[in-house]
């Protein structure tokens, strides 16, 4: 799961629950603002009274919650399901359910090999199911390099059902993706004093997707986007080439292209940043394939003009892999029970 979409993941969290959230200090301070969001997300989904996880005998799962919030620990309901496929053990430790609501802690364990690290994610190929509509997310928690594990935890919100005891979850992954590098860095490539003007386009691109801050100024019908100029392209992280920028229409346009995407998850992110340290966002972004879809160019657009780009500099945020993903066929069934 990218940052930027546990972001807005948590953006509707009860402030109380984040006051509580902040009252527990990590274990291990340098993780401290991943453990904010988890105890965040977990406060949300975990509020009924269950057995102790450490019943389950995973000492180790249970200090990492510990670590969160006792009392949050001390309320979670042992499951303890497993399965193994490609030297990779998946095993469904604790769950519990309130409402409309259900998280589920589940870990991901190497038992063949050095394949996992902190980094690893599911790659997006989880499937959540229960008997009604719903929507989910995924985040790592924490990777323990002693039992080459890592942790993950999953929500869950139903759209129009409560979830009850005796309902039946079934989990699954196929693929797992690790040796992934996050960069922030200033693009020093472009030079936003001498910005070129644009005037050869894309001719009916294949959008993959839009974001960005101002959705509502994307005008479909007239969306212009910059033909990529491959052979003057810039490698600014492997995985990830600067394929063109200049002026649009009063506006600077900003071209990455990311290599490979459905093996790598190679993604990220341009911004401006000015003399204070001031973050400006772009106004949105526009992504599509490349002939054979393998490759997505990202255009990113800031309502910002030529003359006043002289006070800013811009950054890139990139999130990349140069090896492929841990395939396997993993997936359990359990019943949510009080």
């Amino acid at each position: 799961m990218r940052k930027e979409d546990l972001y807005k993941g948590i953006s509707g969290i009860r402030p109380e629950y984040l006051d509580e959230a902040d009252s527990y200090k990590p274990r291990r301070l340098i993780r401290w603002k991943r453990w904010g969001a988890v105890a965040a997300c977990i406060c949300l989904c975990l509020c009924s009274s269950v057995p102790v996880l450490a019943a389950a005998n995973n000492e180790f799962a249970y200090e990492l919650l510990y670590a969160v919030s006792p009392s949050i620990a001390q309320k979670l309901k042992p499951v303890s399901v497993s399965c193994e496929d490609n030297g990779i053990k998946m095993e469904v430790i604790a769950a519990n359910i309130e409402g409309t609501n259900a998280a589920i802690l589940v870990s991901m364990q190497d038992i063949a090999g050095d394949r996992l690290d902190e980094t690893t994610d599911l790659f997006d190929s989880y499937s959540i199911h229960t008997p009604y509509a719903q929507s989910g997310g995924c985040f790592l928690v924490e990777y323990d390099a002693e039992t080459k594990t890592a942790f993950f935890m999953v929500t869950i919100e139903q759209m129009n059902q409560v979830l009850i005891p005796g309902d039946k979850i079934t989990f699954s992954v196929s693929e797992v993706l690790s040796g992934k590098e996050h960069n922030d860095i200033e693009l020093t490539d472009i030079d936003l004093k001498n910005a070129p003007l644009i005037n050869e386009f894309m001719v009916n691109p294949d959008i993959r997707g839009l974001s960005g801050m101002d959705l509502d100024s994307f005008d479909e019908n007239n969306l212009q986007l910059m033909g990529p100029n491959e052979e003057a392209g810039i490698v600014l992280e492997e995985g990830a080439t600067l394929t063109g920028y200049g002026i649009v229409d009063g506006k600077l346009h900003v071209q990455i292209r990311y290599s490979n995407i459905l093996e790598t998850d190679n993604h990220g992110y341009v911004y401006l940043k000015n003399r204070s340290g001031e973050v400006l966002h772009c106004q949105y972004s526009a992504a599509f394939w490349n002939a054979d879809k393998t490759d997505s160019y990202e255009e990113y657009i800031f309502d910002v003009s030529s003359n006043e780009l002289k006070n800013y500099e811009i950054w890139g945020e990139f999130w990349t892999c140069s090896g492929a993903s841990i395939e396997g066929n993993w997936q359990v069934t359990f019943p949510l029970t009080k």
